[in-house]
């Protein structure tokens, strides 16, 4: 955007859109976030550019950052649809890999995604989530998120039993606690 074509912009709107011009070029190369861990994760609270790296005190600061800061129209949840797809079959072709994500959004959504950006996601995350794949085959830890479903699962069956015992639906002799 040229500036020079608004003469009777004032100096503060002129470097607030200088600013916003910045972080855009800033948020375009590389055109995913690259401060991820070795899990594929995106930092908790922090911008997942490298270059960036602004820490916010809320997720909804750090989206409302994303939303302004990328050169495109933001698609919610772009991430983890993707790192879902990958993670469950590291050995996915990049034909299947883009069936796969794209059927995951509603058309609306699904026309603000470019091929170039599941590429190069695709390119730059199938690698680690295959060598991830092929290290917990061979090892006998379970990973975090398998923990956390697990844990997830335990307690909505305790629940429920608490909750069958209430209305007298079961004996307390099964019920843990």
């Amino acid at each position: 955007m040229s500036l020079h074509i608004f003469p009777d912009i004032t100096p503060r709107t002129k470097e607030k859109l200088m600013e916003e011009k910045a972080m855009r070029r800033l948020h375009a190369d590389p055109p995913l976030p690259d401060d991820v861990d070795e899990h594929g994760n995106l930092p908790e609270l922090k911008c997942g550019w490298k270059k960036c790296g602004k820490e916010f005190k809320s997720r909804d600061a750090l989206m409302a950052h994303v939303r302004k800061c990328i050169p495109h129209p933001f698609v919610g949840r772009f991430h983890i649809n993707c790192k879902n797809v990958l993670e469950n079959d590291p050995e996915i072709t990049l034909d299947e890999f883009l069936q796969r994500v794209m059927d995951c959004y509603e058309a609306e959504d699904a026309e603000h995604i470019e091929r170039k950006e599941l590429v190069t996601y695709y390119n730059q995350f199938q690698p680690l989530f295959k060598n991830h794949h092929f290290h917990e085959k061979h090892s006998d830890h379970i990973n975090e998120s398998a923990k956390e479903m697990a844990e997830i699962l335990f307690n909505f069956r305790i629940e429920s039993q608490k909750h069958l015992a209430a209305q007298n639906m079961i004996p307390d002799q099964f019920i843990i606690s």
